[in-house]
């Protein structure tokens, strides 16, 4: 099973995506990874991505290099012997921040990711937050974060619109901003029960 959680800088997807693994190793074999990461390779480009600045095609295109080997690498086996994985942050990041964001075309983003053969997540839950509530809490400052609150409305848009159309396989939890972390992980553990029944 391949999970991911999604939402902008601030909705808790990293504190949520550990509570979810500690969760499953108490049944199951769990692999938690990230992006932009999850590989040596990845991890490399990372720091430097999130500090410069460069073309937002440029960016995608590195980023689907990037999920590529992460993907060969990492996810695909770790799935082949039957573990799970969760991933913080994946193919619905790059749609709502390089797409919905910053405006690449989605087509491009979609056709690049279907050439490179990325498999989409099982389950996808989408943490929605108030941007300022989100920017507020953010930890980890990059270039992201120095964007403006209409770049974040236009990226919470995007994900809002992807839990729209792929309602199979994304969750979105509201009002994320009025829940401490264990109200929101059992949210999250009722809406991954309600799915596997």
């Amino acid at each position: 099973m391949f999970i991911t959680f999604e939402g902008i800088d601030g909705s808790s997807k990293t504190t949520q995506s550990r509570l979810l693994a500690d969760h499953f190793q108490q049944t199951y074999d769990v692999i938690l990874t990230r992006e932009p990461g999850g590989t040596d390779f990845a991890e490399k480009i990372r720091e430097s991505m999130l500090i410069s600045s460069i073309d937002p095609v440029s960016e995608l295109l590195l980023l689907v290099s990037m999920r590529y080997e992460h993907m060969k690498n990492l996810i695909l086996p770790a799935l082949v012997e039957g573990k799970v994985v969760i991933c913080d942050r994946f193919i619905d990041s790059t749609i709502a921040y390089q797409g919905y964001g910053l405006g690449v075309d989605l087509k491009l983003i979609n056709n690049l990711h279907e050439l490179a053969g990325i498999r989409y997540p099982d389950i996808t839950l989408i943490l929605d937050i108030d941007v300022k509530a989100g920017l507020n809490r953010a930890k980890d400052k990059n270039k992201y974060e120095e964007m403006d609150v209409d770049f974040y409305n236009r990226v919470r848009q995007g994900f809002q619109e992807i839990a729209k159309k792929e309602p199979s396989r994304c969750s979105i939890l509201t009002n994320i901003e009025t829940m401490d972390n264990s109200q929101v992980h059992n949210t999250i553990i009722n809406e991954i029960t309600k799915r596997l029944v």
